[in-house]
């Protein structure tokens, strides 16, 4: 790359890492080597592909276009690899009224606490990308599926496990 190109990166990378960072950094569960990495990965992308950049988007919004297709590619092999279950306390989900909705709440409200932080934590891999992926990303089931390339029928039952394993999680670190 020339000096006019490398420039151009020079240029994006100084407006864009801090938020391109943060973006990852909340996505990853807040795991600062694995933001850092894949921050890493995207800049590397938006280099090698900088001379190609024709600016029918703003510079943000290409940027932002390749970190999202890097951390769906980052969830996509991360949900294949395999994990352990969390059995699940069946008494706990039942003192929960409509635990969907509640638990909804909690991840939309309450995300940056440290005891659901610690949580997420604790989660098997699939379950925390399934989780990052409906509350944070705001993504449907149906999107979901297709991000993981796994059937929406399987999605359901993963985040149904998800949500019991992270309601168990949660009802501990209470006590």
């Amino acid at each position: 790359m020339a000096g006019n190109g490398e420039q151009k990166f020079i240029s994006i990378y100084k407006a864009y890492v801090d938020e391109i960072y943060q973006y990852i950094f909340l996505r990853t569960g807040y795991d600062v080597s694995l933001a850092e990495d894949l921050t890493q990965d995207i800049f590397l992308e938006v280099y090698k592909g900088i001379n190609g950049f024709r600016g029918l988007c703003s510079e943000r919004t290409w940027v932002f276009k390749i970190a999202k297709n890097r951390l769906f590619d980052f969830y996509r092999k991360q949900y294949s690899q395999p994990s352990d279950t969390i059995p699940i306390d069946g008494n706990l989900i039942e003192q929960i009224s409509d635990y969907n909705q509640d638990l909804e709440e909690y991840l939309q409200t309450t995300y940056e606490s440290q005891r659901v932080r610690e949580c997420l934590r604790q989660l098997p891999q699939q379950y925390k990308i399934v989780l990052l992926l409906k509350y944070i990303e705001e993504k449907r089931v149906k999107e979901i599926a297709q991000i993981l390339d796994k059937s929406p029928k399987s999605v359901e039952s993963m985040l149904q496990r998800a949500r019991g394993a992270f309601i168990n999680l949660y009802g501990k670190e209470e006590k």
